[in-house]
């Protein structure tokens, strides 16, 4: 026998017990009935819609949280977008932006302080090829400015703060120059062994280079930590160890000059010396003499040509610091060369009690005598001279 919802007619199956369209509670069929005399119940309306919430209460679930949690994590998603790619561009300051704008802060020059390890010339533009020297900045002397690629492209200048120059790098520290104790006054010294020269008075600093032995260098001065300041063809200076011994070296061994104005004698050593120029003149006149001449005119010209003719002999001796490189015998004088500029000869020579006056001219009753700069063919053999003659 077929059965239908009470509450909304909707038909049922035979052991339903709610009905599924409207949730209304089924009511049990009593069998012994006929069908057609069946009549169904009221239910009563509260009751039933009692029972229907009931029902919902049954089917009725809990928060979904991982639906929630999804919800959550997706808004994160979206600020975290928001700040990281649409905050700057809405506020002018892209990503792409920073990244543009990065090198250019990098590559900005901005001014720093260095110290001229050498003089160093300033020029009017930053290259040494059809500029102008405008000035000089002292060894030791501090400086400020932003280096440069110089004209050349290659090169590296200072261009100066103040805007009066520029400086070539090679000439140039960031490090100030350690004081010299004792001045070398340039002097030429060759290695006699491998040399390492370094950056800074201290082998623990780069290594500029090394040299062979039979290298000439330019000794500038000795450092209170045994170093020598050398000078650099390239440009700028470098350090090298042992400095004592190669200062020593570098004079060569001790000689005795025992100078006298009034009768140029500069001792017994350098004396025998100019006795053994003279008698290889001598020598060389003779056999010049005794030679066979077409005739006598032939034999005045080949005399002539070796009378007045000055003989050199280079040394390499230390007197006092100083480094005697060679003697000279002229036709009436007679002199004494070194590797040192002539203030230095001069300040030498007046601690041991010579008279020069500031010229370098030392009194003599009837002879010259003084001390110079070298000129013409003595410049091939020193820096300066101490000359006693006619």
């Amino acid at each position: 026998m077929a059965k239908f919802c009470i509450q909304c007619g909707t038909a049922l199956n035979e052991v339903a017990r709610y009905c599924g369209n409207c949730g209304a509670v089924v009511p049990a069929v009593d069998n012994s009935v006929p069908s057609s005399a069946y009549v169904p119940p009221a239910a009563p309306v509260i009751e039933q819609q009692s029972y229907a919430n009931d029902e919902v209460s049954e089917h009725k679930k809990g928060p979904n949280w991982l639906l929630i949690g999804g919800g959550l994590g997706l808004l994160l998603l979206l600020l975290l977008y928001y700040f990281l790619f649409l905050h700057d561009d809405m506020a002018g300051n892209s990503l792409e932006d920073r990244v543009r704008q990065a090198p250019v802060a990098e590559e900005a020059a901005i001014d720093k302080q260095y110290y001229a390890v050498a003089d160093a010339n300033i020029r009017d533009k930053p290259t040494t090829q059809g500029s102008t020297v405008t000035g000089k900045l002292l060894r030791g002397t501090a400086t400020t400015g932003k280096m440069i690629v110089g004209e050349d492209g290659t090169s590296d200048w200072l261009e100066l703060a103040d805007g009066k120059g520029y400086i070539a790098t090679v000439n140039l520290s960031e490090i100030q120059p350690p004081e010299i104790v004792k001045s070398l006054g340039d002097k030429s010294w060759t290695t006699d062994q491998s040399i390492e020269i370094w950056a800074q008075p201290d082998v623990a600093s780069t290594l500029i280079d090394r040299v062979a032995a039979g290298t000439s260098l330019s000794l500038f001065g000795l450092t209170a930590n045994d170093f020598i300041e050398v000078k650099l063809k390239k440009g700028g200076v470098g350090y090298i160890a042992d400095g004592a011994r190669i200062a020593a070296l570098a004079n060569g061994k001790p000689i005795a000059i025992a100078f006298n104005p009034n009768s140029c004698s500069f001792g017994p050593e350098i004396d025998a010396m100019f006795s053994k120029i003279g008698d290889k003149l001598r020598a060389s006149y003779k056999a010049l003499e005794n030679k066979e001449y077409p005739s006598e005119e032939a034999r005045g010209k080949a005399l002539a040509s070796i009378e007045g003719k000055s003989s050199y002999e280079k040394l390499q001796r230390n007197y006092e610091g100083l480094t005697v490189t060679a003697i000279a015998q002229h036709y009436e004088s007679q002199s004494v060369y070194f590797a040192e500029p002539p203030a230095r000869v001069i300040e030498v020579l007046r601690s041991k009690g010579h008279k020069v006056g500031k010229d370098g001219s030392i009194p003599s009753t009837d002879l010259y005598a003084g001390i110079g700069a070298t000129s013409g063919e003595g410049a091939r053999f020193g820096k300066s001279e101490l000359t006693c003659g006619v």
